[in-house]
């Protein structure tokens, strides 16, 4: 076997192997003469929850007729109503109970009877252990008494045990398929079929089965079946499911869009790029399943208490039944160690911190958050400081316009000018400088003679004028004379940390514009709320000291500035206690894996999302403060369910040791505590997802107004 991972919240394991040094057949073969169910991968799996819910219903039945037959020869027996006229009528119940109890042991005692027995052969005994001691000894000691002719018999025990484990069971089942509904509502959004738009017309055909670089059609009402980028159509399109974002977007040509989203009111021919695990929808279901596999630290501490206390109740179990045994008799002594094994059974500690970590995963992936793990989680729980960089972050791109300062003509006739040669240039600061110059109504005119120099900037004729773009150093090497009064503007927006663009033509620099990035309206608001849970925030930035000062007397907290990727990487180690470090880029890559949890956006390096530990679907900065609230209450909620698992196997250890607790009530206990952990761990669900981020249309236009602001500042 080359990877053996196994997971005790889906009572599943993995196993990968080595087909040169044994067939997967074969191994399937002795996993199931161990006495677990096996399969290989491919192999179509059954809905166990299904399954056994349709077992139960079934089963239902005969535990009601032993608990009748059992309830009336109780009463009997206490009220001493029996006579010896009685003693044939009586055997005859007993022994319907007994034909009562035999569906049970093969609909639902043979999988636990199996896997019980398995582990006492491999002397590691389990809780199926306990359970198949338990069953075995109730139904012999009755068989016993049976034979003899006496009036106890316990058929309803065996009953009731196998039906309330295997309930138990059920529930688990439940609440883990609860604690996965970000995958189900994954998959159950993705279409089974996509429309391909071939030469011959359209073809209905399975989404990963359409070739890349084709076109699918998507009408409206349905949901895309591909990533991909759009070729004609325009609309609204509802992303709430990978982004957790309930407003609908507008998306048209050359927008990119994403499997299992979906269209409200527009039809879209679609150009594929990635299907089937390659979408981003399937990409986020592998990494929840993939965090459900994982085990975390608190989860081991579990399984280790869980593994330590099946031993420990098999001992406690046998001193038991010798000690009544030699006390009060043998059938006394039986009863008490059936008592003990049932009682001791660690059923709740074993899903206590599992199913409230799945829980916490699925809902932090419905808020638009992708944990790559559980330890993730348990990690961000406990976090002191936060750590941000600034650029594509804090603050959002693309660059704006902040501020155009000129000599001896208007504002707007540079713009014009600059957007006009700029308009050839498909560089980020061209786009930025000829999106400023359309939000702002001017009308750009033609250029001629365009050309570009690499890192310097271009020039073009508009007009019959040459004009030239770029850095200083470029309009000084054309001869370009630069005033004293453009100079010390240029220097002073140098220093807060703008792109500084200079223009100029007819041997003199005619104005410059100040680029820069702006602040996201989220920004503020996700300090204040990280403040409030208590947390140290600080930002990690490359740009110079003076810019630096700038930002950390608008954030109000502490910039370090002046970083290479190393120096932030060393910073964040020399920093006390865990840690979250939130990045986008290449550079932050040492940082983000440096830190104890790394959080990325959507939107960032390939780099940033392999090397971090929760990816933000919905690039909303709130969501990172409502994690943490998610995280440190699903831990809360395990220490919760570890207390109480605890704490119910002590007290209900000294009932039965004491003789106090029957069989009965010992399987009772033992479901009503595995209950009592699933709802504690469900209630997560219940945490309501943040607010999303929502830019009004006043906002929208209070942004171009910014940006058609056109004084020198």
């Amino acid at each position: 076997m080359q990877d053996v991972a196994v997971s005790f919240l889906q009572r599943r394991a993995r196993i990968t192997i080595d087909p040169t040094q044994t067939s997967g057949a074969r191994l399937v073969h002795r996993i199931r003469r161990l006495g677990y169910t096996a399969g290989m991968a491919d192999a179509p799996s059954k809905d166990e929850e299904e399954s056994l819910f349709t077992r139960l219903a079934f089963c239902g039945v005969f535990v009601l007729h032993d608990v009748i037959i059992s309830s009336i020869l109780y009463v009997r027996t206490w009220l001493q109503l029996n006579t010896p006229q009685d003693a044939t009528l009586i055997t005859f119940f007993q022994a319907m109970m007994l034909l009562g109890v035999l569906p049970l042991l093969v609909a639902l005692g043979i999988p636990i009877v199996r896997a019980g027995l398995a582990g006492l052969l491999r002397g590691r005994p389990d809780m199926h252990s306990l359970i198949t001691i338990g069953v075995v000894a109730a139904i012999g000691i009755s068989l016993r008494n049976l034979a003899l002719g006496s009036d106890h018999v316990y058929f309803d025990t065996a009953s009731m045990l196998l039906f309330l484990v295997a309930l138990g069971r059920w529930l688990e089942l439940r609440a883990h398929r609860s604690g996965g509904a970000a995958i189900q509502a994954l998959t159950e959004r993705l279409p089974k079929e996509a429309t391909w738009l071939t030469p011959h017309g359209e073809q209905q055909i399975a989404p990963e089965l359409v070739p890349l670089g084709a076109q699918v059609r998507v009408r409206p009402g349905e949901s895309f079946p591909v990533d991909g980028l759009i070729a004609a159509g325009d609309g609204d399109i509802d992303e709430s499911l990978l982004t957790g974002e309930p407003k609908p977007v507008a998306r048209g040509s050359g927008d990119r869009v994403l499997a299992g989203t979906f269209s409200l009111d527009g039809q879209f021919d679609v150009v594929v790029t990635a299907t089937g695990v390659a979408t981003t929808a399937g990409k986020i279901g592998q990494a929840l399943h993939q965090a459900l596999w994982e085990r975390s630290p608190v989860e081991r501490l579990a399984d280790r208490l869980a593994a330590f206390m099946v031993p420990a109740a098999c001992v406690l179990a046998l001193g038991a039944f010798i000690f009544w045994s030699l006390q009060v008799g043998v059938e006394a002594g039986l009863l008490v160690a059936l008592t003990v094994l049932l009682i001791a059974c660690p059923c709740a500690l074993g899903i206590a911190t599992p199913l409230a970590l799945s829980v916490g995963l699925g809902r932090a992936a419905e808020s638009g958050a992708i944990l790559r793990s559980t330890t993730a989680l348990e990690r961000l729980a406990a976090v002191r400081g936060v750590f941000f960089d600034k650029t594509g972050t804090l603050t959002q791109l693309p660059l704006r316009v902040l501020a155009v300062a000129t000599e001896g003509i208007t504002q707007m006739d540079l713009l014009t000018r600059v957007a006009a040669v700029e308009s050839g240039s498909e560089h980020p600061l061209a786009q930025a400088l000829v999106a400023a110059a359309q939000h702002c109504g001017i009308s750009v005119p033609d250029v001629a003679g365009f050309r570009a120099w690499h890192g310097q900037g271009v020039a073009g004729c508009v007009d019959g004028t040459q004009i030239w773009v770029g850095s200083e150093r470029l309009l000084a090497g054309q001869r370009l004379r630069l005033s004293a009064s453009l100079t010390r503007v240029a220097a002073a927006w140098a220093q807060a940390g703008w792109i500084v663009i200079f223009a100029g033509w007819e041997q003199q620099v005619m104005g410059i514009i100040g680029l820069g990035e702006e602040l996201r309206g989220e920004a503020m608001q996700t300090i204040g709320l990280l403040h409030q849970e208590g947390l140290d925030v600080e930002v990690l930035s490359g740009d110079t000291p003076e810019a630096g000062m700038r930002w950390e007397a608008l954030l109000g907290i502490p910039v370090h500035a002046g970083l290479m990727p190393e120096q932030k990487m060393e910073r964040l180690r020399k920093t006390a206690g865990p840690i979250a470090m939130v990045g986008d880029g290449i550079n932050d890559g040492p940082a983000l894996a440096a830190a104890s949890v790394g959080i990325t956006m959507s939107k960032a390096t390939d780099l940033a999302r392999a090397t971090a530990d929760v990816v933000l679907l919905s690039d909303d900065l709130r969501t990172i403060p409502w994690l943490v609230q998610l995280a440190r209450q699903a831990m809360r909620t395990v220490y919760q369910n570890l207390a109480w698992a605890f704490v119910y196997n002590l007290i209900g250890l000294a009932l039965a040791l004491s003789g106090m607790l029957q069989p009965v009530l010992a399987a009772v206990a033992m479901v009503l505590s595995s209950v009592l952990v699933t709802g504690n761990a469900l209630r997560l669900r219940q945490m309501p997802i943040p607010a999303s981020s929502d830019v009004s249309a006043l906002q929208m236009e209070q942004a171009r107004a910014a940006e058609c602001r056109l004084d020198a500042r």
